[in-house]
């Protein structure tokens, strides 16, 4: 008995002394980085201004109080404008809680190859930061930001994504949409109104690398009501019936269905769960009849403005929603460039929406499926 414990402690001695030399070992290959000795970039931006790149930076002081402050810097390339924010800093500046890229306008139409280079080979880019589009320059965008707590962008981004008309986006989606076959890409766009607020402002799409295309704040619901799922799949909107009257939604819920019934059809079915905000000041929201002409009002419109989005994706020749990679997956001989120049001018769209309305006012159920 008194040699099965002397072995058995002897055992357990060997394995402590073995942890503590693996811990040894594991602490002497990390760098070590004093989070106050830092600077740990927040939000980065991209501009372009001739052949030169010029970056901005944002990042949380923790000797003031936690306020934001910014860093700037120019280079002849995407990695040396990074990098040249550095020379200007007392400290080292790191981008491992990047939350926020912004790229402007000008960077976009030009190439976002070089972007799209650097994130898929950058392992220290979170998969979940933001990148977004702005027409402003990138400077007076990130100069708003630093008025606020650290994460008011990212904050901002993700809010309207949540709550609001913006397509949930992220590096992982962009990489996926720029890489992969049978589609286009697209991000948000942040846009600064004269009293200097900050808010989002439709989406841009690209054509290959290139930024092409700008949608309206009710287009990009429409794009998201499309692209994302169930539970992201909100928004607000308003429009004009044929009667002058107004009606406003917030949609609450939702899916989609994308079918090919014929190689030159393809059917959009959507089921929507909203909330009447407004409702016309000739209707009542105790009137099952009302309610029903409502419910169809809204479903005619959603039917025609998406019809006509899709036309406009077709008239520009860029597929953000897809279809080619829907058509991909059916056709094991699908080839891109025949795709694009045949098969998706030609494509006819049947939109069908099913309008639930799950609340049309406080308290007050108005349908129940």
């Amino acid at each position: 008995m008194n040699k099965f414990l002397r072995r058995k402690g002897i055992s357990i001695m060997k394995m402590v002394v073995s942890f503590l030399l693996a811990s040894l070992l594991l602490s002497g290959c990390v760098k070590n980085e004093i989070i106050d000795r830092i600077k740990i970039l927040q939000s980065l931006g991209i501009d372009i201004q001739g052949d030169t790149i010029k970056s901005s930076g944002s990042y949380a002081s923790y000797e003031k109080n936690e306020r934001s402050q910014l860093l700037t810097g120019e280079a002849q390339s995407f990695n040396g404008a990074v990098h040249s924010l550095n020379a200007k800093s007392d400290e080292l500046v790191v981008i491992g809680q990047l939350r926020t890229f912004v790229i402007s306008e000008k960077y976009a139409r030009k190439s976002i190859q070089e972007l799209a280079s650097n994130l898929l080979r950058g392992p220290l880019v979170s998969n979940r930061a933001y990148v977004i589009i702005t027409k402003q320059e990138i400077s007076s965008i990130l100069s708003e930001t630093v008025k606020n707590p650290p994460f008011y962008l990212s904050d901002l981004i993700k809010q309207n994504m949540v709550n609001a008309n913006t397509p949930l986006s992220n590096t992982h989606l962009l990489l996926d949409q720029y890489y992969g076959e049978g589609q286009d890409m697209y991000l948000p766009v942040l846009d600064k109104d004269e009293n200097g607020v900050l808010h989002m402002d439709g989406v841009g799409v690209f054509k290959e690398d290139k930024l092409h295309l700008f949608l309206s704040d009710k287009e990009a619901l429409f794009l998201k009501i499309l692209k994302d799922i169930s539970k992201t799949m909100t928004g607000t909107y308003e429009f004009m019936t044929k009667q002058k009257e107004l009606i406003n939604l917030k949609i609450l819920h939702g899916k989609h269905n994308i079918m090919l019934e014929q190689k030159d059809t393809a059917v959009i079915s959507l089921k929507l769960a909203i909330d009447l905000k407004d409702l016309p000041k000739t209707k009542s929201s105790m009137d099952k009849g009302d309610l029903l002409e409502i419910k169809q009002q809204i479903e005619q419109h959603f039917a025609s403005e998406i019809r006509a989005l899709l036309k406009k994706f077709q008239m520009n020749a860029v597929d953000p929603i897809g279809f080619g990679e829907i058509y991909r997956s059916k056709d094991r001989n699908w080839n891109e460039r025949e795709f694009k120049t045949k098969t998706y001018p030609n494509i006819k769209f049947e939109v069908k929406p099913e309008i639930i309305i799950s609340q049309s006012g406080v308290g007050i159920g108005a349908e129940k499926r």
